[in-house]
């Protein structure tokens, strides 16, 4: 095979990897939020409030594109829609899965805002190719008539909430797995500091950052390379002196893990990944082993992270310690809801290459 031929089947092939199912988390839907939607364009922060009156407000069906209402409107526009919750999970980590907004959004629950994606003029900023979802306490909830309102900014061409996924209330199987939950907020640096793997080193003036969470909407936007995750954390007595299991959710592009000064694990050492599938290790859920001796009651975790391009960060949970057992239904879990995925050692796709590329 000339070398011709064999771009052009590259190109194929990456094209046929970038299509595989990546499900993401393991949700589970308890609250079904699509249908028809209370719409007014125009913007009002009274809007927010679940006290509001909007019986005169238009009807839109959600997911849609609002063009196909109102053609050829950019500006702004708020979603409002009651739904009834009849019980709310114990244990469970929630979120509002909405699919994509075009361009810019903010969702308010019973009044509390609880997310956003994007920028508002006048730093304008679309995020129109980005997936919501928002994590939500379940105190901000109650059994009972609730409301969720969503403002929505459209910058050009078609605009609102335009779907892509099922969109509701949803409840995390993975971090119900989570024996410590260690998302929140970490510190965060894209400068390499000398003395950052020890306990003592003063971060302060890092910046504060969300994690799980993509890095661009959260202060960097466009920024592709190296970048530094610090957190502190105690450890509760049980997990001392046994096998402990570090999850890291889903990293884009490439991690290299640094705990209480010593070098962990990196994308590398998980099972099946292979240099020429880098650009789809963000599909991977980082398990990493802790090894017996390696953890302390007071802990410090440095993840270097490095982004080839477009998006970036820890950009999905779960992130916490598991114990053995509950790591190994994880790691199931997603083998279960990715069967095609390149990673695995039997896959048909590293064959393909192998025959082409002779690797």
């Amino acid at each position: 095979m000339n070398n011709r031929s064999k771009s052009l089947v590259f190109i194929l092939l990456f094209g046929f990897i970038c299509t595989l199912n990546a499900s993401a988390t393991y949700w589970n839907r308890v609250i079904n939020l699509e249908g028809m939607w209370r719409f007014s364009i125009g913007d009002n922060e009274q809007w927010a409030s679940p006290d509001f009156d909007d019986s005169d407000w238009d009807f839109i069906q959600v997911p849609s594109d609002w063009d196909d209402y109102y053609e050829g409107y950019n500006g702004f526009g708020w979603y409002r829609k009651e739904f009834e919750v009849k019980y709310l999970p114990s244990h469970e980590q929630m979120a509002f899965i909405l699919g994509h907004i075009d361009d810019v959004d903010e969702v308010y629950v019973n009044g509390e805002k609880i997310g956003q994606s994007g920028v508002f003029p006048p730093e304008y900023e679309s995020a129109y190719d980005v997936s919501r979802i928002y994590k939500i306490e379940s105190d901000l909830l109650k059994i009972g008539k609730n409301t969720i309102a969503v403002r929505v900014y459209d910058g050009a061409l078609n605009g609102g909430m335009t779907g892509g996924v099922d969109i509701g209330l949803f409840y995390d199987n993975d971090m119900a797995l989570v024996d410590m939950d260690m998302s929140g907020i970490w510190k965060f640096s894209i400068y390499r500091q000398s003395g950052m793997y020890d306990y003592e080193y003063d971060d302060s003036k890092w910046a504060n950052i969300e994690v799980p969470g993509i890095w661009e909407e959260q202060g960097f936007p466009d920024f592709n390379g190296y970048a530094w995750y610090r957190t502190k954390f105690t450890v509760p007595d049980n997990m001392l002196n046994r096998q402990i299991y570090l999850v890291l959710g889903k990293i884009d592009d490439l991690d290299k893990v640094f705990l209480n000064g010593k070098f962990l694990a990196r994308t590398e050492d998980l099972k099946g990944n292979e240099p020429f599938f880098n650009s789809q290790t963000r599909n991977l859920y980082r398990v990493y082993e802790i090894s017996e001796n390696d953890l302390k009651k007071d802990n410090i975790l440095v993840v270097e992270v490095k982004d080839n391009m477009g998006q970036g960060g820890i950009f999905e949970g779960p992130v916490g310690l598991m114990h053995p057992a509950n790591a190994d239904i994880l790691i199931q879990r997603n083998a279960d809801l990715n069967p095609d995925s390149p990673f695995f050692i039997d896959s048909p796709v590293r064959w393909i290459f192998r025959e082409i590329f002779r690797f």
